[in-house]
């Protein structure tokens, strides 16, 4: 699948720790690595148009309930969006503007939700469209912003655009994945494996340290940051967890069905939050680490 070069340039969205899903009536499905992805969908990277600027919330039926992810103003609500569905925009107290594109149209009226309204984290706010079939998410840094941008393919991510993968994985209780390149780098550095910039790309110093982390952890060391290294990565820094700093949340019980990688969903049961202590902090990048239960 084409993707833009830049993704990884974009900042984590942060917001609130434990956002509500906003699709409380369905199973959670949505793949982290969508952001920056060709549009027309599965353009080749000559013939894309412009780059997919959020995260999917997908397999959502005609009717079903959308709810506020978090404490905000409705900025806007029924603003026009795609193939006849409309859009809400959100200024959250957390800090961030949020985009929701796939309501029905005049679905708020249910609920008296009207622009400049204040709503609580979990409030109604419409229906999706069935023939749209899912809420797309965008998340940007809130400054005096009052709608989406494109992002086209030749100018570059716009402004203020941030990457809304682990904000959705809080959502649904799943644990943080480490995406990006530098996240990868601050969880090997924290765990004492790698010395370098950790804002440098990918190359073979970080192969070296990821290959020693593996060899530590007692997986197959072949340099490759695969769903069994992820896992074992994310349990060792778990596991630096000590003291007092390992209880900064209630247990949050339930399951959740997350498509993660395309075409492979995986159902996680949710565990208690942990940041962990000093090991932790400089895999922060302001993100939350989740364990799970064993």
């Amino acid at each position: 699948m084409a993707r833009s070069n830049d993704w990884e340039k974009l900042a984590m969205a942060q917001g609130d720790p434990r956002p509500a899903w906003p699709l409380p009536t369905v199973v959670p499905k949505f793949a982290t690595w969508s952001l920056g992805g060709g549009r027309p969908f599965a353009c080749t990277q000559e013939k894309c148009e412009r780059w997919h600027a959020g995260i999917d919330l997908t397999n959502a039926p005609d009717g079903a309930l959308i709810v506020a992810p978090e404490d905000a103003l409705v900025v806007a609500i029924d603003r026009g969006w795609s193939e006849g569905s409309k859009a809400a925009f959100l200024r959250t107290s957390s800090g961030l503007f949020l985009v929701l594109g796939g309501f029905k149209a005049g679905s708020h009226k249910e609920y008296g939700i009207s622009s400049g309204q204040q709503v609580r984290k979990g409030d109604k706010l419409g229906r999706v469209l069935g023939s749209y079939g899912m809420i797309h998410l965008e998340t940007y840094t809130a400054a005096t912003r009052t709608a989406n941008s494109v992002w086209w393919k030749d100018d570059g991510p716009p402004e203020g655009l941030l990457n809304p993968a682990n904000y959705v994985e809080r959502m649904v209780g799943d644990k943080v994945s480490l995406i990006q390149t530098r996240q990868r780098h601050e969880a090997l550095q924290a765990l004492g494996f790698f010395k370098g910039d950790v804002g440098a790309s990918w190359g073979p110093p970080s192969e070296v340290a990821l290959k020693a982390a593996q060899t530590s952890l007692g997986i197959p060391a072949d340099g490759k940051w695969g769903p069994q290294t992820e896992d074992a990565i994310q349990k060792q820094l778990g596991a630096a967890c000590v003291g007092d700093a390992c209880n900064t949340a209630d247990e949050a019980p339930g399951k959740a069905e997350v498509e993660t990688t395309a075409n492979a969903p995986r159902t996680i049961t949710v565990g208690h939050l942990a940041a962990g202590a000093a090991a932790l902090t400089a895999v922060a990048v302001g993100v939350v680490i989740w364990r799970t239960r064993p």
